[in-house]
């Protein structure tokens, strides 16, 4: 539907029905898409979910049978959570107008839910049928427009009233900023109509405005990337380009060209799904790694950005958890139609709205969207080698958080997630996960910096810090300090993402040399808890159904997915640098969620999944995780997380000789070696035959020929293989 600024503006003027997110011309040209394609499939399946919802209204005999039947119940899929899911589709099959017997029994139903909410504003979908009243406000009898729009008006005053000064202060949280963009589309829906006096609504829309301008700087960040991660804060970031297309149309506020930010999102987004698309990779406290309401964010900024790589996205993921557990699926709307092999929307109003955005989507891979992703608000980073399904994912969380979202914030500054060849190797724990045991971080006598001591909250006031984003193209560098969430005199960790040689293109990706290395991932953390000796346990959480098999100073990790694996391998300081030597021991265990007086029942909450596997797309309540416990003067660890094909031959790994306050490693595969050497302080890189002054180093060589294929040096000086000097 049209975008241009002020388009709706003079229906508003005149109180002409519809205007907020479809105009009357807009319904006539969406009447002839919805005969054909796309459109037809997705109106069908429209039809199909709010069926249930229109027989049951309807089979309620009197007002206060329907008034039990809006009585919340506390499941998952209750009546009055899906009528305020669904009343919005209802109206728009009406608005169309393209099966009349059906639409009179829909109609009916939406005027008695209409009436039900104005006897009781306290029913769970009044705040959300805005957008129905809009497409249908001219279908109802005069009285009770009048009543709905006295009431729309007050439960907007009743919504922001707590929240007129706080909101400017937490203006990123989903549990305020909701209220206002709620209350922003009850006052749209009556602007104008007979009972909205203008004296109050344009005050009201005025404040309104404000605090959207303020949640617009704060829900996500200056790089787009959503201030309350995948879940909350995806969902958040696409109610609010509602919000935003809403107050543009009607020329309040032109937030596309006013919040740049904005018009990144939809990219910030992009670079957390996973190589092979359905899912986002999980990276903060949400329940379930979506992108609800995606039909109202990636149509939009794909048309306003001309991106058709964000059609790709909107058809990449899918949102119908119902498989997920039993509980979900009795009453559950299903909400995916598949348009084509691996490309679904959700069933709703808002995807046929936005159906002349829906182009043709193209992959990243040819779109040329850039491999590595950096949000310098949220100090998340994201890399890849190539956007292929094979590919691998490395996420970085450097733990920033904004005061302005407080509520989800977790202890998870230097934590990573691995994704590699189709199998989740590190992964997140989603919703609960708030301390550092629960992420995969190197623990002080394994436990955490700060704790909740069992109970479940946020350790919000506790910030980590991203100090590095580097991006290049052999080897890629974040890095973190985590003192303070440590509780450490210093904490900080380093990730090298080592990528195949080959050809690079614009975007970063890498076209792989004929038997180049897989790309593999190195940590080093340096960490100080008291000047005292301490057992450091540095742990990687992995998917439940993965297993892992200990060695004596190395694991294997085997992924459930494609049954692909992960050799884990460490470097520790030398023998002779500290008065007792470190030392290495290899575990694992199964740990449940920290908050264990919230949380009483961890295991059998797991044993509601379908298979524990499914957990990854909710609430991750038990995993396996690989523990190696150093223990030592300090934290000085540096590991390497080498993934491989199933069947395939493991690298042979060597912890070499280096000076002190130094750390290397040789990596030997069939046709190449790797030599990677780290300085914690000095940067005095000197093992086997490499001589370089720098942080750290790649060398890559050919076992055939002992040439050198690729180099990398991070801060570096110079740089000698051979005693020959290499042009940096």
């Amino acid at each position: 539907m049209p975008h241009a600024f002020a388009c709706a503006a003079d229906l508003y003027r005149r109180g002409q029905h519809p205007r907020i997110l479809v105009s009357p011309p807009d319904l006539a040209k969406l009447r002839k898409d919805v005969l054909r394609g796309h459109g037809k499939k997705i109106l069908a399946h429209i039809r199909r979910n709010i069926a249930p919802i229109v027989d049951k209204t309807l089979s309620c005999a009197t007002d206060a049978d329907l008034d039990r039947a809006l009585t919340p119940d506390g499941s998952w899929g209750d009546f009055v959570n899906n009528v305020g899911n669904s009343i919005h589709d209802m109206a728009m099959t009406v608005a169309l107008g393209t099966a009349p017997a059906d639409d009179k029994r829909t109609m009916e139903a939406i005027r008695r839910l209409l009436a039900a909410g104005l006897r009781n504003r306290k029913h769970g979908f009044f705040g959300y049928h805005a957008y129905a009243y809009d497409l249908i406000a001219d279908r109802l009898a005069p009285e009770l427009r009048l009543a709905y729009a006295k009431a729309n008006i007050a439960q907007a005053q009743q919504l922001i009233a707590p929240y007129e000064i706080s909101h400017y202060g937490s203006a990123g949280l989903n549990g305020v900023l909701v209220h206002m963009f709620m209350a922003l589309h009850l006052v749209l829906a009556v602007r104008g109509d007979e009972g909205a006096d203008p004296a109050v609504v344009e005050p009201l829309l005025a404040r309104l405005i404000s605090m959207l301008r303020a949640s617009m700087h704060t829900a996500f960040n200056i790089d787009g990337y959503p201030e309350e991660d995948v879940g909350y804060g995806t969902s958040v970031v696409s109610s609010l380009t509602k919000s935003c297309h809403a107050v543009s149309r009607a020329g309040l506020w032109d937030a596309f060209n006013e919040c740049p930010r904005l018009r990144l999102a939809g990219r910030a987004i992009m670079h957390f799904v996973q190589p092979w698309g359905g899912q986002l990779a999980a990276t903060g406290d949400f329940p379930w790694a979506s992108c609800d309401h995606r039909e109202c964010l990636f149509p939009r900024l794909a048309k306003i950005n001309r991106d058709p790589s964000l059609l790709w996205m909107l058809g990449a993921i899918n949102n119908d958890n119902r498989s997920l557990k039993p509980e979900f699926a009795p009453g559950q709307i299903a909400q995916e139609t598949t348009l084509a092999k691996g490309f679904q929307v959700p069933a709703t109003a808002d995807t046929l709205t936005a159906l002349d955005c829906i182009g043709k989507p193209v992959h990243p891979a040819k779109a040329g969207v850039p491999v590595a992703f950096r949000d310098r608000g949220r100090g998340l980073v994201s890399f890849r080698d190539r956007w292929h399904d094979d590919g691998t994912l490395v996420i970085f969380d450097g733990g920033q958080r904004s005061p302005a979202a407080q509520g989800h914030h977790h202890m998870s500054s230097g934590h990573f997630s691995l994704t590699a060849m189709g199998d989740f190797f590190g992964i997140d724990l989603n919703r609960y996960g708030t301390e550092q045991s629960e992420h995969s971080l190197t623990l002080v006598d394994g436990k955490s910096g700060r704790s909740t001591n069992g109970n479940w909250g946020t350790l919000e006031y506790t910030h980590g810090q991203l100090t590095r984003y580097e991006p290049a193209p052999l080897v890629d560098w974040a890095a973190a300090d985590s003192s303070l969430q440590h509780d450490c005199f210093w904490a900080r960790r380093s990730l090298l993402f080592i990528k195949p040689h080959g050809k690079v293109s614009s975007s970063g990706a890498v076209a792989p040399a004929a038997g180049s290395p897989p790309a593999y991932v190195v940590t080093i953390d340096d960490i100080n808890k008291a000047n005292d000796f301490r057992e450091f346990w540095w742990t990687l959480n992995t998917s439940p159904e993965n297993t892992i098999a200990l060695r004596e100073r190395s694991a294997t990790v085997t992924g459930w997915r494609k049954g692909n694996h992960l050799d884990v391998h460490f470097a520790l300081p030398a023998a002779n640098e500290f008065p007792k030597p470190h030392t290495l021991e290899m575990a694992q265990d199964e740990p449940t969620t920290s908050s264990h007086n919230y949380i009483k029942n961890p295991r059998e909450r797991a044993a509601q999944y379908v298979r524990p596997s499914a957990m990854l797309e909710g609430i991750v309540f038990v995993r396996p995780r690989l523990v190696a416990k150093v223990a030592g003067y300090n934290g000085r660890i540096m590991a390497a997380l080498l993934p491989r094909r199933k069947g395939q031959k493991p690298a042979q790994f060597e912890r070499i000789p280096s000076l002190p306050a130094s750390l290397a490693m040789r990596i030997t595969w069939e046709k190449f070696e790797d030599t990677v050497i780290w300085a914690h302080e000095h940067n005095l890189l000197e093992a086997g035959d490499v001589r370089a002054v720098g942080q750290w180093c790649v060398v890559r060589k050919s076992r055939a020929t002992g040439r050198v294929v690729a180099h990398a040096l991070g801060d570096g000086v110079s740089l000698r293989i051979d005693g020959k000097k290499i042009p940096l």
